[in-house]
Order: C-alpha cells, then sequence, then structure tokens
C-alpha cells in the first residue's frame, strides 16, 4: 500500500530514531506500509512503479537499496534516500525521500560549442518531465555551424509492461567534417521498445531519411528507409555512473534507398561495458572498461566513413577536418569497421548531491585509455597500425543532461605521443 506523505509529519519523528531503528533492528521490521514524499511535479504513479520492495514482509535494505537505484535512473531527482519509521504496532514504515531536480529549461538562444560543427547559436525548449509523467520533449533550432530545427519525444513507458516510444524530427544543414561538401539531412524517425525483467530490453523502429552532399562537381543523393533493431543487456546498477553490472548492447541499423538497391547497406554495431567498485568508501573507486564492434555490410562511400578522433572515439586526438586531417593525409584514421577498447579508473572526489536549489552536483576524477584500429574493411585491419591515446578528466553531475564530461588527452601511433587534445561533452562515453 503506497501513501504520499506531507513535509509536516515528517517533523513527528527525530532523527535519531530513524538512525538507531536502521542500525540495529531495521531488517527485523514487518514492513506495514510505504510512503513517498517530494515529489511537487513527478506523477504519483511514475514513483510507485519503480517501488518493489513488499509489504507485509521483513524490511530488506538491499531490495530498498535497489528502488533508490530505479528511481535514480529516471533522471528526474537530484537525490533520493529511504528511512524506516516505527509504529505502535511494532511495524513499520518504508519512507522514501524525493528531490526533484530541474525538470525544464525556459525558451532559451545561447551560444553552444560542438566539438564537430563548432560554434552554434541554439534555440530551444527542454521539457525532462512532460505533464510530470517521466516523459522527454525538445524542440528547438540552431544556426551558425549547424543550421537545424527540430522535435524529439520521448516516453519510457507508454503502455503496457514497460512499453516505451520515441519520435524524432530533424531538419539539417551543415559542412561536411572533413570534405568540401554541405550536407544536408532529413529524418522522421520512430521507435518502440520493451523491457523484459529488469535486464533485456528490445527495440525495433524506423526512419525515413534523405542525405544530400553538396560538392562543387557533384550532389550525392540518398533516399533511405532505415529498419533498426537492438537487443540490450542492462545489469547496471546507475545509469549515469555505474559502480557494478554490466551492458551488452547489439544495434542493426539497415538503410535501405528505395531509388537505387546498389546503395543499400546493413551496419551492425556491437558494445559490451563492465564497472566493477575497486573500495568500500562512500566515495568510490569505479574501474570500467567497453569494447565496441562496428561492421558494415552493403554499399561503401567516403560521406559515410567512421572516424578516430574527439571524445566519443580515441580521446586525445583532434576532430578530422578537411585539412590537416583529411581522408588523404590521415587515411589511418579513417574507415567502415573499427575495433576499439576504452577503460576508466573513476574516482569520486565529491559524491553527488542536491544544492539548496535542488539541483545535482558532485565531481569525478578519471583516468582513461582508449585504442583501436580502424580500416575500409575488417580484412585489411593492422595495416595502418593501431590508434591510442590517454589522459586524464573530470565529471560534474548536472540536471537534464546528466553530467558534464571533460577529457584531456594524448594521442599516441607508432611510438610517439603527440600534442595535448581537449574535449567536450555531456554524459559518461560509455
Amino acid at each position: 500500500m503506497f501513501r504520499k506523505r506531507s513535509f509536516i509529519g515528517l517533523f513527528l519523528f527525530l532523527p535519531f530514531l530513524y538512525d538507531s531503528i536502521l542500525v540495529g533492528f531495521g531488517n527485523n521490521l514487518i514492513i506495514s506500509s510505504i510512503q513517498f514524499t517530494g515529489n511537487k511535479k513527478t506523477q504519483d504513479y511514475i514513483i510507485e512503479r519503480e517501488i518493489q520492495h513488499p509489504i507485509q514482509s521483513l524490511f530488506d535494505s538491499t531490495l530498498a537499496n535497489r528502488d533508490l537505484d530505479r528511481l535514480e535512473n529516471l533522471s528526474l531527482f537530484s537525490e533520493v534516500e529511504w528511512k524506516i519509521i516505527p509504529i505502535e504496532d511494532s511495524t513499520a514504515i518504508l519512507q522514501y525521500f524525493i528531490t526533484e531536480s530541474l525538470q525544464k529549461l525556459p525558451p532559451f538562444a545561447l551560444p553552444v560549442y560542438d566539438e564537430e560543427q563548432g560554434w552554434s547559436i541554439v534555440g530551444a525548449l527542454v521539457f525532462t518531465n512532460f505533464r510530470g509523467r517521466n516523459q522527454f520533449l525538445s524542440l528547438g533550432g540552431s544556426f551558425g555551424g549547424e543550421d537545424s530545427y527540430g522535435m524529439t519525444f520521448q516516453d519510457p513507458w507508454i503502455f503496457g509492461n514497460h512499453v516505451s516510444f520515441e519520435m524524432t524530427i530533424e531538419n539539417q544543414k551543415f559542412p561536411h567534417l572533413f570534405l568540401e561538401r554541405e550536407s544536408q539531412v532529413k529524418n522522421f524517425q520512430i521507435k518502440f521498445g520493451r523491457w523484459f525483467g529488469e535486464k533485456i530490453k528490445m527495440t525495433i523502429g524506423n526512419s525515413f531519411v534523405q542525405k544530400r552532399y553538396l560538392g562543387d562537381v557533384d550532389t550525392l543523393s540518398y533516399n533511405f528507409i532505415s529498419p533498426e533493431f537492438s537487443f540490450s543487456y542492462d545489469s547496471r546498477d546507475i545509469f549515469w555512473n555505474p559502480s557494478s553490472g554490466k551492458e551488452f548492447n547489439h544495434n542493426f541499423l539497415s538503410e535501405l534507398d528505395h531509388k537505387s538497391k546498389s546503395k543499400s547497406s546493413l551496419v551492425w554495431r556491437q558494445s559490451y561495458s563492465s564497472y566493477y567498485k575497486l573500495n568500500s568508501s562512500i566515495k568510490s573507486l569505479i574501474f570500467a572498461i567497453n569494447l565496441t564492434i562496428n561492421k558494415r555490410w552493403g554499399y561503401r562511400n567516403i560521406v559515410f566513413l567512421n572516424y578516430f578522433g574527439g571524445s566519443r572515439s580515441i580521446r586525445g586526438w583532434a576532430i578530422p577536418n578537411t585539412s590537416s586531417h583529411s581522408p588523404l593525409k590521415e587515411s589511418f584514421r579513417y574507415g567502415h569497421d573499427y575495433i576499439q577498447f576504452s577503460s576508466e579508473l573513476r574516482k569520486e572526489i565529491i559524491p553527488k548531491f542536491a544544492t539548496r536549489f535542488d539541483i545535482e552536483t558532485g565531481l569525478i576524477i578519471v583516468s582513461f585509455f582508449d585504442i583501436g584500429v580502424i580500416s575500409d574493411k575488417i580484412k585489411s585491419f593492422g595495416k595502418e597500425g593501431t590508434m591510442a591515446g590517454a589522459g586524464l578528466g573530470i565529471r560534474v553531475p548536472i540536471p537534464i543532461f546528466e553530467v558534464i564530461r571533460l577529457d584531456l588527452g594524448w594521442g599516441y601511433r607508432k611510438g610517439s605521443w603527440g600534442k595535448p587534445g581537449l574535449h567536450f561533452w555531456f554524459g559518461q562515453k560509455f
């Protein structure tokens, strides 16, 4: 039985009573009811469906902590905790305290930097908890390094048993990263996903994509119907900064050109991540590893080349450009197929907490190492040698985007280290 409790009633119970029960007798108490408090915007049922500790059973701190993890993974709260409160009939109330984070960005227009496209003026309206239902809605556009407009809507549990829905509409125009062409992309995408239990998720979707690459001599045009399927196994405890668990993902993306079958392709991307806590302190020390493999079949063109460098691949290497880092001058950085390994040692200096403005913050220091090989085909791996990078970084948890990531790295290839490179992005690399 769930009950929402007002803040006034909380002062009837002394903090020392909470602590003594938790330390001495908590696991011997029967939980007769569950309450939660602090949600001003989030609807009650969003919280209730994440709390799975049974009532009329002995209190289990492990189950209560798993409830905290699920609430934390909604990305709606800057802080969550539980207490048990004894009552006169010798049972107890399990109470969850929730601090809601910033869940809406008012209309804004700000200069924003992107590693690939540089500076743009971005205007947007963003809701991370639209209608209090844990729905994400963004409307916005940009001009400058990238001219774009679009909208995204996501609902992680739109109906049924953990059935998710996502829709994206976007129109983009920007200079190609390493070719003397202008890229124009129009995309309409719909996805449905479903969790099977707590660790397995499958997603299917389809996109209608128009891509044009305008050059001085010619224009390359593609009109894709892109069905997509992904399978994931996810046992991580906390999504934004896992201290334990694994995440395996297989994604299959088809690009079927309905005007020319010869331009169709299939891309299979695999990702395997594991996380290990190396200490028992509140300030966690975490070792994390990731292996990513990308394989393409079918149509290949230089405009679709993958590359190494920047915050999302081999750190310590600059983002490619049309001059000094072009495919003609640094072919070892480009290809359609690649294998990449990354490791990070993450040390919490200031554990995540809610400020007096109910905004989360904290500080994590990271050391990292990336290594990979990329080529036009897997059979050609090794001809150009491996690329590597190592360095240090910081992570700062923030609302909406989860974490700011800043890395300083040095690239390494064929026995020599390159100049340091600074990388900025949102979210963990893996």
